[in-house]
């Protein structure tokens, strides 16, 4: 029988050896100047989305038709849309929409594609060809045919797009986490673990899982703009968040529409997008070095 006080002290090493990783990985982020970019833009992006009630100076939603189709000016930093919003009100309240769908489709879909890809590459093989079979199936359609599919039959909303995310990208996240499984699974450590009995959630949950989630973590870092600029082009269509709900493609379809009145709103919507997928990039790829460095020598 295990003695409680062993397993505690044992959990407290566990959580500060996790703990120092993690400074670890976030300091080889930092000393990259890409890196350091991209961790400063991320930084930037969240900061914006989850204080964005108190950093708007204007009403995002609310109309003053006299000031419309402004330039930018003390009073509106980056102009008025054709209603007499503030256009630098509605980009920041837009960060907040994107994270909004971003952060729970790609986490959702990383740790639900983490736990069967797990299952798969460990389990009987009948059950990973199901699996396989699964992914492959849904890889097969396309992410954009089957968001427009899907917002047609249900309607557009934030969570329709966060459920088309996450179902499509489940099958990425799968196929990764079976190929780490399938090389760790005879492993010396897990063979250990497996001779003294260790419980399949234990080996799963406390020994595999630390070693693939960084790699997923990197996927992650990387699909997060592919996602926002998936919201974008939905809002853009009109099939996204419902009106007068503001986000960087309403914006942008409002600025193509106005182009010849006013170039503001096309620039507003459109650069955040670019600034974010280059910070998530700049991010994504110094995370990779960090937690892999042989792929730096690949590049």
């Amino acid at each position: 029988m295990s003695d409680p006080i062993t397993d505690k002290e044992t959990k407290v090493k566990m959580s500060d050896h996790h703990q120092s990783e993690l400074l670890k990985i976030v300091g080889g982020v930092a000393k990259n100047p890409l890196g350091l970019i991209g961790l400063i833009i991320v930084g930037v992006f969240v900061f914006c989305a989850l204080f964005a009630v108190w950093i708007v100076p204007h009403d995002p939603v609310g109309m003053n038709i006299k000031d419309r189709l402004q330039g930018p000016s003390t009073t509106y930093f980056l102009g008025t849309d054709q209603l007499g919003r503030d256009t630098f009100s509605r980009l920041i309240m837009g960060s907040q929409v994107a994270l909004k769908v971003a952060l729970p489709a790609v986490f959702g879909a990383m740790f639900i594609g983490l736990t069967l890809g797990m299952i798969a590459g460990y389990g009987p093989r009948w059950l990973d060809n199901f699996l396989s079979l699964v992914f492959d199936t849904i890889r097969s359609f396309p992410t954009v045919m089957f968001a427009l599919a899907v917002v047609a039959l249900v309607g557009p909303s934030l969570q329709t797009i966060i459920f088309v995310v996450m179902a499509t990208s489940i099958p990425i996240y799968g196929r990764v986490a079976r190929t780490q499984t399938l090389a760790l699974r005879n492993s010396e450590f897990i063979l250990a673990e497996r001779s003294m009995g260790a419980s399949l959630f234990r080996i799963l949950g406390i020994h595999m899982m630390p070693n693939i989630i960084g790699v997923l973590s990197v996927l992650a870092a990387m699909d997060i703009p592919t996602v926002i600029a998936l919201e974008a082009g939905l809002s853009f269509l009109g099939l996204g968040v419902k009106p007068p709900t503001p986000s960087w493609g309403s914006l942008l379809k409002d600025g193509y529409a106005l182009i010849r009145q006013t170039p503001w709103l096309i620039v507003a919507g459109g650069l955040p997008i670019i600034i974010a997928t280059l910070g998530f990039t700049f991010l994504g790829e110094t995370l990779r070095d960090v937690v892999d460095p042989r792929l730096r020598k690949t590049r």
